[in-house]
């Protein structure tokens, strides 16, 4: 995935993860020095690190990846393109 992002896409400064081991691996690490990237990752015992991040992804797939049954990953690359639009331009939230 991080091969494919970079490859697709402007070159993040920052890449956060949780602590895996794929994340943790000398291969992931050399990766991101090679690119030039800083790893962030969520401290052991410290789950919530990534909270607002994790309860986007949640809301996401709540509301629109499980409601539908995509055929290419065209489909699902617009669909969610214009979730992240709609989430933050129209969506009604909580936050004054």
């Amino acid at each position: 995935a991080l091969q494919m992002a970079l490859d697709n896409h402007q070159k993040p400064l920052i890449i956060h993860s949780d602590m895996g081991s794929q994340y943790t691996s000398a291969e992931f690490n050399i990766k991101c020095q090679n690119y030039g990237l800083k790893h962030s990752y969520s401290l052991k015992g410290h789950p919530y690190d990534n909270g607002c991040m994790e309860a986007f992804h949640s809301i996401l797939k709540r509301e629109e990846v499980y409601l539908k049954a995509y055929q290419t990953l065209t489909e699902v690359q617009a669909a969610i393109g214009w979730y992240i639009n709609f989430y933050n331009r129209n969506r009604i939230s909580n936050v004054a």
